[in-house]
């Protein structure tokens, strides 16, 4: 016989191609998944994997119990939702996922309040911008900005996302401060990388301003602010990526907005603490004037 822990790590072997990649999704060691994927081949009596010099790979019989599988998965993970929304008590764990400037320049911020009310409950960030898969619990919360929230996921919107102009100011004192779109002409703009082009607001800045005005590129936003908090050059971002560092100067024009979600799996919504966490972030996101699509920073 085998269990559902055999199941899990066969799914991860033939998702991350080796023994590692699996260790490290189910957080066990590389011995644990060895020693469970030869008990699972023997208890089924085939062989699931070819082990290759460079990782592992599904064997024709191996494949063709994947889709049987990850029904199974899905089963499983399913049942576990609708236990937990039957958690009305204020205390246990909650897995939340943010981009990593909302994570450290947002929720970080906010969660020494949010734990001296719930001493109960206790938060695990997972900050990355890749989106986690709700519906496989791999976060039990995600904070999204995005236009377009998945469909099978509720929750609110939380903020408008504009875009601003920002500087530093050891920059500003040092090469003077822009006026307007029109005078970025004039300075020295940190851009974006050819695959960071797909977001429209650098395609636009790609197509409206100089090669020449473009002193260095980057292909994510905490990178560009960075860079421009070192004085290197303008950065246009998000109204969620503030910081201290930098000054607020003007919004970009024409507007390029966006959306800041908070999201969950329907079958979670009614979980206590879940719902808790979720009402005290949606309350400070929505109050936080570094999200206002207000007036500029002096």
């Amino acid at each position: 016989m085998f269990d559902w822990n055999d199941v899990q790590v066969y799914l991860a072997i033939a998702r991350g191609g080796s023994l590692a990649a699996a260790a490290r999704t189910l957080k066990v060691n590389h011995s644990t998944v060895f020693r469970r994927l030869n008990a699972f081949e023997e208890a089924l009596g085939v062989r699931l994997f070819e082990r290759l010099p460079n990782g592992y790979a599904l064997t024709p019989e191996g494949d063709s119990i994947r889709a049987e599988a990850e029904a199974v998965e899905g089963n499983v993970i399913a049942l576990g939702r609708k236990i937990a929304g039957r958690d009305f008590a204020l205390r246990g764990d909650i897995r939340v996922t943010a981009p990593h400037g909302l994570a450290t320049g947002f929720l970080a911020q906010y969660l020494p309040d949010f734990i001296a009310r719930y001493p109960g409950i206790r938060i695990e960030i997972a900050a990355s911008d890749s989106d986690f898969d709700l519906n496989r619990r791999e976060a039990d919360v995600a904070l999204r900005a995005t236009t377009q929230p998945p469909e099978h996921l509720v929750g609110r919107q939380v903020a408008a996302l504009c875009w601003w102009v920002y500087a530093s100011p050891a920059y500003l004192e040092r090469m003077g401060r822009p006026t307007g779109m029109q005078d970025l002409r004039k300075h020295r703009v940190i851009g974006a990388d050819a695959a960071f082009q797909r977001l429209p607001v650098f395609a636009w800045l790609a197509r409206n301003l100089p090669d020449d005005a473009i002193i260095a590129r980057a292909g994510d936003l905490e990178t560009m602010a960075a860079l421009a908090g070192e004085a290197v050059g303008l950065a246009l971002l998000p109204s969620d990526q503030h910081t201290p560092r930098l000054q607020r100067l003007f919004a970009v024009e024409p507007a390029f907005s966006g959306q800041l979600w908070l999201l969950t799996h329907p079958d979670l919504r009614q979980v206590a603490r879940i719902r808790t966490f979720m009402e005290f972030l949606a309350e400070r996101l929505r109050g936080d004037p570094r999200l206002a699509a207000g007036v500029a920073s002096s």
